[in-house]
């Protein structure tokens, strides 16, 4: 029985741990692409009228990145909280979270679309600044969640290896 405990332990490890990975990795491309909207944003409106169809194509780019970014993160993460007593709650607030951010990104997309380059500009600004929020808060929650994720599975190994030691002093 503890060996099938340690293997699923080291399984568990191994997957939060790629979580962290791809999740860290997908955020840096969106961090990239929403920097260069952002520059866009801040160009004086008379400007992004000359290149009108810049942010809107960065807005399809970031959308088509942060889809499959969510839907990676879902297939990565939501396995993982099962494992937690607190489990179906921190589910239902990602899957809430990410259904709103989906809407969101709809929303940005469709007003791309429209006549009216400002407020799409503006709505491009504050999303793009409230998603870069997310993100950060969300490393900051996943590397406390593997950091202790780590400190629990050093101590097991300790813990597994003090009766082998000891016994063999004897």
């Amino acid at each position: 029985m503890v060996a099938g405990e340690d293997r699923w332990n080291r399984g568990y490890h191994t997957a939060a741990h790629a979580a962290h990975r791809l999740i860290l990795e997908q955020h840096t491309e969106l961090r990239r692409l929403l920097a260069l909207g952002l520059v866009q944003t801040c160009l004086p409106s008379r400007d992004r009228r000359s290149a009108p169809a810049v942010l809107p194509a960065l807005v399809e780019r970031i959308k088509r990145a942060f889809v499959e970014h969510l839907a990676d993160e879902e297939a990565a993460l939501l396995p993982l909280f099962g494992e937690d007593l607190d489990g179906p709650r921190r589910v239902q607030l990602v899957r809430e979270q990410h259904g709103r951010q989906r809407r969101e990104m709809e929303a940005l997309q469709a007003l791309s679309m429209s006549e009216s380059d400002d407020p799409f500009a503006e709505e491009f600004d504050r999303l793009a600044r409230a998603l870069l929020v997310d993100m950060a808060e969300e490393e900051r929650a996943l590397a406390l969640a593997v950091a202790l994720l780590d400190e629990r599975t050093a101590r097991h190994r300790v813990g597994a290896q003090r009766p082998g030691v000891e016994g063999s002093r004897h």
